[in-house]
């Protein structure tokens, strides 16, 4: 089995802080941040991984935050591919976060998979006293309502979406559910989508490339358990940092074949499936 796997960039701010990706680290400047979500197609299957979000009033405050940003609704960004939204079969989140599931509404024919440790998890979060609002802060709360009401899948675990696509639990690192997305080509091997697990290759590189993991720092898990996730992955790609794909990291702009859009943003074609036409023309 064979998928043509993209990366899409949504929007992008010009300005986070080094020192939010990067555990206890202050003082690493600043650098432009995308986001992103992925796009998996065979002969037949349309999947999503993540959703990102489309919310003009989240954009102004990222924007007064952050400096400059651009930003274009996923589904928007999905047609300068030629693909619509009937046509996304299976949505695959990577964790309950506005900027990854904040669109699942925009795919109703889609069939999503999450964790189920991720929707309990925020359930209680959600049920404490208001001074762990930390713990909620960046979720997309009505994530599992909406799952409720249409084709969903809570996972317990590793599991098999599709042919070459796997999930594999991240328990308790970025999120208390957070899961990575595995996809083995029999053409090119394996990749794994990260989620917010990896947002740069500095995070497994190491901050000055010596090959120190990096932890990230936005995380409601612990450090060691981020460490053997981060050592795992390494392990399953045969320690080739390029086969994770992270969804916040402008490398993958350069690592990748790539275009630029007439707004900034960019696509990124990782690995190209025998029948897809090319996004870069």
């Amino acid at each position: 089995m064979n998928w043509s796997i993209w990366i899409l960039e949504y929007g992008y701010v010009d300005r986070f802080p080094a020192s939010n990706l990067f555990a206890a680290q202050p003082n690493e400047g600043h650098r432009r941040m995308p986001y992103c979500f992925g796009l998996l197609r065979s002969a037949d299957r349309c999947i999503l991984v993540d959703t990102g979000f489309a919310d003009p009033a989240v954009y102004e405050r990222l924007s007064a935050k952050y400096g400059d940003t651009q930003w274009c609704a996923p589904v928007d960004v999905l047609a300068r591919v030629g693909v619509r939204p009937h046509q996304v079969d299976t949505v695959l989140l990577t964790h309950n976060h506005f900027d990854h599931a904040g669109c699942v509404g925009d795919f109703p024919e889609a069939h999503v998979w999450i964790q189920r440790r991720e929707i309990d998890g925020y359930a209680a979060a959600a049920a404490r006293h208001p001074r762990f609002e930390f713990l909620t802060r960046s979720c997309q709360a009505d994530l599992p309502q909406h799952l409720a009401g249409r084709r969903a899948t809570l996972a317990d675990g590793a599991a098999q979406v599709a042919p070459g696509v796997e999930l594999r639990p991240a328990y308790d690192t970025h999120t208390a559910g957070s899961q990575l997305v595995a996809v083995t080509n029999a053409a090119d091997g394996p990749w794994v989508f990260a989620g917010d697990n990896v947002y740069s290759y500095e995070n497994l590189d190491g901050l000055r490339g010596d090959g120190v993991l990096a932890p990230i720092a936005m995380t409601t898990g612990s450090a060691t358990a981020w460490l053997d996730l981060a050592d795992g992955m390494l392990a399953s790609v045969g320690g080739e940092t390029r086969r994770i794909l992270p969804f916040h990291e402008a490398a993958v702009w350069d690592i990748f074949p790539s275009a630029t859009w007439s707004d900034g943003l960019h696509v990124a074609e990782v690995s190209m499936a025998g029948g897809h036409p090319t996004a870069l023309s």
